[in-house]
């Protein structure tokens, strides 16, 4: 009782809220996909997702295109899910800085990462940004976070997506999805162990703007609690949450 943390493996109560909404968004736009007569059933309302998987910058543009061809052929707002790992969560956590991406033109974003994916990298490499890289990870540790290769990663491929560094969290893509407004997304990574092999232990990890765990052992904490503290299910100590950057370096 009175744990920091959800344990069971049914939906959230605020993931159940946005079903409830974003329903009625897939009601109205398969009404006018099918050229139905009469409005859909709450029961006769199908969950969508689109699935994504890996593939570095390939996978990152296949994805921003194939949700512009669902856009075009008016099903986008069809989809309740969207999930994706490695290189579609830099998709996802991109298109999620806007609360209402969905509703708007994506050929508009599509253009603007056109430009980031072409442009040189060599900047990022720059004695300026090597500081900035720097002064970003020794705030990190103060703030109680572990550092790893992948903190710096993470940063790199911020200043790569980016004109200049995002200060966007997970928690925060929760006004692009509390009215249902948008698909709610799911980003997936592995939790893997040094001394085996993948094909022996991996675990699948779910971060969604509401919470982060383990669908295995039906584990959960807010997102905004994801790397602080806890034992007995108790957070003991609470660290600030982490920029969506040093997650997707996480992702990868």
């Amino acid at each position: 009782k009175n744990l920091d943390l959800r344990l069971g493996f049914d939906l959230c109560t605020e993931e159940q809220d946005f079903i409830c909404k974003r329903k009625k968004v897939v009601a109205a736009a398969l009404k006018n996909v099918l050229q139905l007569d009469e409005d859909l059933q709450e029961d006769e309302v199908p969950v969508v997702a689109v699935v994504t998987t890996a593939g570095g910058v390939r996978s990152m543009t296949a994805m921003f295109g194939s949700l512009l061809a669902l856009q075009e052929l008016g099903v986008l707002d069809c989809v309740s899910y969207i999930s994706g790992l490695s290189a579609t969560t830099w998709t996802m956590a991109k298109l999620y800085e806007d609360a209402n991406w969905s509703q708007k033109d994506l050929r508009g974003p599509v253009g603007d990462i056109r430009k980031h994916v072409i442009k040189s990298k060599l900047h990022c490499f720059s004695l300026d940004h090597m500081k900035y890289y720097e002064k970003e990870l020794c705030e990190r540790k103060q703030e109680g976070h572990k550092l790893s290769f992948t903190d710096l990663w993470g940063l790199f491929i911020d200043c790569m997506l980016h004109h200049q560094g995002s200060t966007h969290k997970l928690s925060d893509q929760q006004l692009a999805v509390n009215q249902g407004q948008n698909p709610l997304p799911i980003y997936l990574s592995l939790n893997v162990k040094d001394d085996f092999s993948t094909l022996d232990f991996k675990e699948w990890v779910e971060f969604t703007p509401y919470e982060v765990g383990f669908l295995k052992y039906g584990a959960f904490v807010r997102s905004e609690d994801f790397g602080s503290e806890f034992f007995m299910g108790h957070l003991m100590k609470k660290i600030p949450e982490s920029r969506i950057c040093f997650l997707e370096g996480d992702l990868l």
